[in-house]
């Protein structure tokens, strides 16, 4: 009888851990919608390769991936010799997934995704920003590229155009802008 009551607690132990866990991940899949981006929806792989295409990736760009979620954005920009990929992620556990990742890929040096809100962003380094947002947040977004993206800096959007400008190229779903000397 003591080995039942045993395995009943043990059991009841594991789903709370679980509800917690699951109230804590899927919680936090909330904040973004709550801080005016997007939900995290991880961009398919044949989408990133096409993003990584259009984007030219340079060993001079200074990459940002606003709403990085797991990372994947960050790292393949890294990996495909950028000087320095940063994602900006709000949700907690997204963040220490994708450094997780980033260390174990031995890109510490060149990748780093900081648990801060794409609206506090420092763009004034980036030559290239990648965007896969929801269409409410691209308006604000068009202001903070404008306000801090230097000339020449690349924006890569996936699905989703940018108000009022005209992209470079489009392949797919994917637009390639560049940013004009201000007047």
């Amino acid at each position: 009888m003591n080995l039942i009551i045993f395995l009943f607690f043990l059991f009841a132990v594991l789903i709370i851990v679980l509800d917690l866990f699951a109230i804590y991940w899927f919680g936090g899949m909330l904040i973004p919608i709550v801080s005016g981006g997007g939900p995290y929806v991880p961009t398919k792989p044949e989408i990133m390769e096409q993003m990584l295409r259009v984007a030219c990736v340079r060993p001079e760009d200074y990459v940002v991936d606003l709403g990085s979620g797991d990372g994947r954005l960050v790292i393949a920009a890294a990996q495909a010799g950028a000087k320095q990929s940063v994602g900006y992620e709000i949700h907690p556990g997204l963040v220490k997934l994708s450094n997780w990742k980033i260390q174990k890929m031995n890109l510490e040096k060149q990748a780093l995704v900081l648990k801060e809100s794409m609206w506090k962003a420092n763009l004034s380094e980036a030559t290239l920003v990648f965007l896969y947002q929801i269409p409410y947040a691209m308006n604000r977004i068009k202001k903070l590229l404008e306000m801090q993206l230097p000339p020449g800096s690349r924006v890569v959007s996936h699905a989703f155009p940018i108000p009022g400008w005209e992209p470079e190229s489009i392949e797919g779903n994917v637009l390639c802008y560049r940013i004009k000397n201000r007047v």
